[in-house]
This record gives C-alpha cells, structure tokens and sequence, in this order.
C-alpha cells in the first residue's frame, strides 16, 4: 500500500475540530497532506500525455505524418515544459481545497482515497478530463461565433448608455 503518511500525520495532528471553529490552517493541512498523497500515485508523465496526444491526433487527421522521432520529441517538449508547472497546480489545489470546503469534506475526500476503490476511482479522474476536453473545445469552437456578436452586441448597448 503506497505512503499515507502525509495525510496520517495531518489527522494526527488536528483531528476534527470539537467545539472551536474550525480555521483555514487546519484545513489547508489535511488538504496538504491529501494532495501529497495522490501525488505519490499520480501518474504525471500520463497526465501529461494527454496534453500534447489531442494534438498529434490533430495532425494526423489533418493528413500530416509524424514519424515516432517527432512524437518522442513532442512528447520530452511537454514533459520537459509541463511536468514541474502540473506538479505545482496539483499542490495549489490544497488551498483552492482549503477555501471551498469544511474540514470533514476534505477529510472525507482522504478517507475515500484512501481506500483501494476510492483510490482507483480517483485515479481515472484524467482519463475522463483526456476524453471530455476535445468534446468541449469542439463546442466552444462551435458556439463562438454565434456568441462573440452577441456580446459584442451587449458590450456596444452598454457605450451607447454613455
């Protein structure tokens, strides 16, 4: 079973709040020790596959072969540029986790990803975000150019109130 202990010694620590109110340092500690956590399972050169794999396939759709050199040099590029900036993001989200949720939801959060299937559920969470994310630039490149007049249209009603 992979490390805990980051997120043990955060419960340790604190354990949950009794009759004060729970603060942000508490909560920012056990969402650190969360994300410390998922880190050590993350898979982060997959992670960052699925940034630069829509665009090859991108490519190739477009008719232009790549051979296995160019997709091993794309690939090194973004693990080279993106892998310490993800790292980063990732443990950002132990105080975006801090400032939205009560204590006992992030600690139910750690609990759950500590079990096998909470673990192996939240580790699919990029597979996900890999197959939505062309669905949701294709929209968006479908919807813009119905949207972009309309605000233009709203932001020109508003400097004819002026």
């Amino acid at each position: 079973m992979r490390n805990l202990l980051p997120a043990l010694v955060a419960a340790a620590l604190l354990g949950t709040p009794v009759l004060a109110a729970e603060t942000y340092e508490q909560r920012l500690a056990i969402a650190t020790g969360y994300i410390e956590a998922t880190l050590e399972d993350m898979d982060m050169e997959a992670m960052v596959k699925t940034m630069w794999q829509p665009l090859v396939n991108d490519v190739t759709a477009k008719g232009i072969p790549l051979n296995d050199d160019q997709i091993a040099r794309i690939d090194q590029l973004y693990q080279d540029e993106m892998t310490g900036p993800m790292y980063d993001i990732m443990r950002d989200q132990a105080a975006v986790m801090a400032e939205l949720f009560t204590f006992d939801e992030i600690k139910a959060i750690r609990d759950f990803y500590a079990t096998d299937l909470g673990r192996s559920a939240m580790s699919k969470l990029p597979q996900v975000t890999e197959r939505q994310t062309p669905m949701v630039i294709k929209m968006v490149q479908e919807k813009m150019p119905e949207i972009i007049p309309k605000v233009q249209a709203i932001l020109s009603e508003g400097a004819e109130a002026e």
